[in-house]
């Protein structure tokens, strides 16, 4: 499973072992099925949710990586110490037709204390029902996340969301906070100079947000970039030992209010940092400017094609590109108004002949 389309056609739940059992929680604006998997004995009580933005997977098959890894017979610590509430895909509908939002357009992070979506009310519900010691919120994160302090892209982004606008901390929160800067250590060896802090603006329609406010301590798990993979199929590991990681920590029983709270806050922050491609000095009304080129994700017949636009022209410098090019001299005289244009997609051929 590599694609980055991923569906309910695609979990095959009822393949799962026994000791899984598989519960339907409700359905989409669109009438698809929102199913719980429950696993574990314990009484440390542990809700995770993913594809609640339907476009990012990568965080989906990460747990579903963590269940197969529990199917054989592995992390039985976890299993006698905490009982798992894993929603695989909380927007169905979104994952279906590739986008962020639900059928409605929502976005459904955004619909935590409004509650006006059929998915956010399985998912407030099913919280209020079990009252989960820890939740785990599973997202993507854009490829244009790095670090003022390095020039790496953000593999893996965390945060301990804030639960009201003055950035207060609880108990709640600093158990979150003591398993992020766990997972740090324990993962900067083996991807030193990508973890990064996600930004804790308060937004109380945020579910991080929302849950942390109701004192379940909750994690927000961002699958981010490694270079050259675009289908996240590197992130995709690490996430999976992050979720791993975080989950050992807990049936262990450690997790204390001693957290050093400094040590957290200084794990770099994520910043803006990158363009999937800049074109360095292209002549543009007699100037010689760089111009900064994303990919977007198009579903095609159910098939993902990264197409290239036009997201910038300026100096760029203080910013970087996970793929750089000097625009070529003999290029020039092929040059139109509209060759490079804010908003366009980029000329197919340019990009072919500059073997992007």
């Amino acid at each position: 499973m590599s694609s980055k389309y991923l569906t309910n056609d695609d979990l095959h739940l009822s393949q799962l072992g026994p000791i899984f059992k598989i519960k339907k929680l409700g359905f989409s604006v669109n009438n698809e099925d929102i199913n719980v998997v429950q696993v574990g004995n314990g009484d440390i009580q542990i809700l995770a949710w993913s594809q609640m933005h339907g476009n990012e997977s990568t965080s989906t098959k990460s747990l579903l990586d963590f269940l197969n890894a529990l199917n054989n017979n592995e992390f039985k610590n976890i299993l006698n110490k905490c009982t798992l509430h894993f929603i695989p895909i909380l927007n169905p509908d979104g994952a279906r037709l590739y986008t962020r939002n639900n059928y409605n357009k929502v976005d459904l992070n955004r619909d935590a204390k409004i509650n006006s979506q059929p998915e956010s009310k399985i998912l407030n519900n099913y919280f209020l029902k079990i009252k989960p010691d820890y939740c785990f919120n599973l997202h993507d994160q854009r490829t244009i996340y790095g670090s003022d302090s390095d020039t790496n892209p953000s593999g893996l982004s965390f945060l301990s969301p804030s639960y009201d606008v003055n950035n207060s901390i609880n108990g709640s929160r600093i158990k979150s906070m003591y398993i992020i800067q766990h997972i740090f250590s324990k993962l900067s060896n083996l991807i030193r100079n990508r973890i990064r802090l996600y930004n804790d603006d308060y937004n109380e329609n945020c579910f991080g947000d929302h849950f942390q406010k109701k004192c379940s301590s909750t994690i927000l798990f961002e699958s981010g970039f490694f270079e050259n993979d675009y289908k996240r199929e590197v992130t995709r590991k690490y996430m999976f030992l992050s979720i791993a990681i975080a989950l050992e920590l807990i049936s262990n029983n450690i997790i204390n209010d001693n957290v050093n709270v400094d040590k957290y806050e200084h794990i770099p922050k994520n910043a803006v940092r990158f363009y999937d491609i800049i074109l360095r000095k292209v002549p543009i009304n007699n100037s010689s400017l760089n111009i900064g080129i994303n990919y977007r994700e198009i579903l095609n017949d159910k098939t993902i094609s990264f197409v290239p636009y036009i997201e910038s022209i300026g100096d760029l410098d203080n910013l970087k590109g996970h793929k750089e090019v000097v625009f070529p001299s003999h290029y020039f005289k092929d040059l139109n108004t509209n060759t490079f244009t804010l908003g366009s997609k980029m000329n197919e051929s340019l990009i072919k002949s500059l073997n992007l």
